[in-house]
Order: C-alpha cells, then structure tokens, then sequence
C-alpha cells in the first residue's frame, strides 16, 4: 500500500482557509493587511466563549478560534473601554486565526487589534454549528494519512465491509448481487481510505469513479442510475476486510473465524477474513453471514462462544 502521509514540516497556514480546495467553509477575510502564512498546527477548532469573560486558563492560541453571535452579542454589551481590555487580553495570547460566525459584524475594537497584532480575522455566513462540521471534515481530509486500496467497499448491514482479491476472481460480480438485496456501494477497484481519530478508517470513492462500476462484459455502469440513490453513499468505516481467493490458493486449514486474521490498514487492525470461491459457491450469502456476524458480535453475541458455553455445561452435567 501507498500510505500518503503529510511531512512533520508540512502543516498547513491560514492562507490555506481561503483556498478554492475550502470554499465549502465560506470565509472571506477582514484583516486584508496582515500575513496569512501562519501555520495551523493543532486541527481542533475551539470555541472558548469565556476569553471573552476573561478566563483564559484552558485557551489554546494554536487552534483555530471561533466568535460566535454569542460572543459578538455579549462584546456590544461592554462598554468601550472594557471591551478594549477584553479584546486586549485575548489577542495578546496571539491565537493563530478568529473567525466570526454567521456574518455577524465584529466590533471595530476587534478589527484594529488583530491588525494590530498580525492576527487573522476571518468571516462565514455558517452558524457555529454547521462550520465546526464543515471545517472538522476539511481539515480531516487535510491531515490525515490516507492510502489508496485496490478492491471494493460496500455497507452491508450498517457495516464497512472491504471485498479485496486478485484481479478477474469476481470481487465486482459479487458487489453487484449484494446491491441487488438492497446493499449500499461506496468505492469500486480505486477506494481512497482515511485515517480518523482516534482510531478507524474510512473509505470513499475516487471522484471520478464515483458510483461507478466495472463489469466484465458489460463495460462501466453507473449504479446510481441503475438502482437509484439508495445504493449509493459517499463514505462509509471500513469495519471488515473479506478477502476472494481461488479455491486451489485456499488453506484449507482456516475457518470463517473474525478473530483469526486482521489486516493493518493505516496502523488500524481491521478485522478480515478469507473466502474461497469456486463455481457454484454461493458468495453473496456467505459475505452477508460475515457482515451480519460482525455486526452482531459488535452488540456483543458471541454465537461460537455461546456454544461452547452449551458444550461445557453439558459435559458438566453428564459428569
């Protein structure tokens, strides 16, 4: 695999911010003369409304700030001079970038301290609460290590199941019958996988084969079209790896056991396991059986377990 993972030197600034890659973050910038080459190097955003109030103990200037209208609200409250000394305080910990939220204006006092200070101040029309969404997932995407897999990713039964295997074993064919029983496809061949704290990955589609599909004799199909929008989602936590392989390749010694085998993916261990294929094998239940399986052993239903229990306390009783 070819883990793309950003240098340690690499961190991105606030310039970045009003990039055309985040114009779903909707900033434009107030302070047009000071530099935007700060860097970002803590991705958290904080909205520490109490700075305002003069508590500072638990401010963290490398993260992004946001000013919300509360915050706008409660700074008109003030008079100017206590103001002046609220805004003096918070600006003089040198936070790396504010934004103001819902296109509030800010007061004047905020406006000439940042440029005072070389501090960014930043605009979006977004209320806080949808722009901690939108920039959380950009500055995700941003960060986060990601690789590129070769396979197919479906949500099976509310789980990320990942169909790996050589080229021609039949990892689409089998992704095509799981969609007819209502299954979701997420990725076909190209799966762009995602590191995401504090400890999963998740797998999307490649934009420009997204919902799309290659099938031997029938060329590329758009899934979308075919089945309509309940088949597709844009991403999906890959929870399990199931991996095709021909039947004269198969240890015959392995069994369908979650806990035997895993496979790291972005230093995440991810549960998988092995089906042989030959003709005439019912693939799609199986691969059904295994998401359902894992989904219910997440509840905590250990059915093998269970049995054993059974075994031992009937051979208890014969004793």
């Amino acid at each position: 695999m070819n883990v793309v993972e950003p240098a340690a030197e690499s961190h991105f600034t606030v310039a970045d911010l009003l990039s055309e890659e985040a114009s779903v973050l909707g900033l434009s910038l107030l302070t047009q003369d000071v530099s935007l080459a700060r860097a970002i190097t803590n991705y958290r955003i904080q909205k520490h409304g109490l700075a305002f109030a003069g508590f500072t103990r638990y401010f963290e200037p490398e993260r992004v700030q946001l000013v919300g209208a509360a915050e706008v609200a409660y700074l008109e409250t003030l008079s100017d001079d206590e103001r002046s000394a609220v805004l003096l305080r918070l600006c003089e910990l040198h936070p790396v970038c504010l934004i103001v939220t819902r296109s509030c204006p800010p007061p004047c006092d905020l406006l000439e301290k940042c440029r005072r200070f070389g501090i960014p101040l930043l605009q979006t029309s977004l209320s806080a609460a949808v722009f901690f969404d939108a920039i959380n997932r950009y500055l995700e995407n941003l960060i986060n290590a990601q690789t590129t897999l070769h396979g197919v990713l479906l949500d099976i039964y509310s789980t990320g199941v990942l169909l790996i295997g050589k080229s021609g074993i039949g990892k689409s064919e089998v992704a095509l019958d799981l969609l007819q029983r209502g299954h979701r496809l997420v990725a076909d061949d190209v799966v762009i996988v995602r590191f995401r704290p504090p400890g999963s990955v998740v797998g999307e589609a490649n934009a420009i084969l997204k919902f799309h599909m290659e099938i031997r004799g029938l060329g590329i199909i758009n899934i979308e079209d075919i089945f309509g929008i309940t088949a597709v989602r844009e991403h999906q936590q890959v929870d399990l790896v199931i991996e095709l392989v021909a039947w004269d390749d198969y240890d015959g010694g392995k069994r369908l056991n979650l806990d035997s085998e895993s496979m790291p993916i972005l230093g995440v261990n991810i549960p998988k396991a092995t089906i042989p294929v030959s003709p005439g094998r019912n693939l799609v239940t199986i691969v059904e059986v295994a998401a359902h399986t894992f989904r219910l052993r997440r509840q905590g239903k250990e059915t093998g377990q269970a049995l054993l229990n059974d075994l031992a306390r009937h051979l208890k009783v014969e004793d």
